[in-house]
């Protein structure tokens, strides 16, 4: 059964995912886990999974209002959201280009690395855009950048069906090399 609206029932369906997830980190994860370990990045996957499985302007179309959204959680500035989110775009599509294979291996691995690239980001562009400075609490860090891969499996299959039953393939471009 093909849905009329596909693509637009995507994109409402990936947002509903962005609050749910976003919600999740920013509140649920302080109530189960308290201060002892900060909450993993959920919408970063997310925006990995638009980079990889889209075309580039729907997929630039996507994050950014999905960062858009992303403002509602955070104190952060709409200057840094954005040009974090199309630097690591940037980085992903780069890396995609050259090297692509479908499956869960790769997004988890591609969902580490943007987890790493992200921070960095981060705080560079902080030291070059904010009079105040993001600080470096390493460990916090560090504790996201392993923890937001170990969610990238589980959210690799529902974000996986969700595309399965709203569109009609499997948006995937391969450059480079298809392993």
């Amino acid at each position: 059964m093909k849905i009329r609206w596909n693509a637009t029932l995507n994109f409402l369906i990936f947002l509903a995912v962005l609050l749910v997830v976003a919600g999740f980190q920013t509140t649920l994860w302080f109530q189960f886990f308290g201060n002892a370990a900060p909450a993993p990045l959920l919408w970063l996957n997310l925006i990995v999974y638009m980079t990889l499985y889209r075309k580039p302007y729907p997929a630039i179309f996507t994050i950014y209002a999905m960062g858009a959204i992303l403002l509602i959680f955070t104190a952060m500035p709409l200057k840094m959201m954005l040009f974090s989110l199309l630097i690591l775009f940037v980085l992903v599509y780069g890396i995609k280009s050259r090297v692509f294979w479908s499956g869960s291996g790769y997004y988890t691995i591609m969902c580490g690395f943007s987890a790493v690239a992200y921070h960095l980001i981060y705080f560079c562009l902080s030291m070059v855009l904010e009079k105040n400075p993001a600080s470096f609490e390493f460990v916090d860090r560090l504790v996201q950048m392993i923890l937001t891969p170990v969610f990238a499996l589980p959210m690799y299959w529902v974000l996986a069906k969700i595309d399965k039953v709203t569109t009609d393939e499997f948006v995937h471009e391969p450059g480079g090399f298809d392993l």
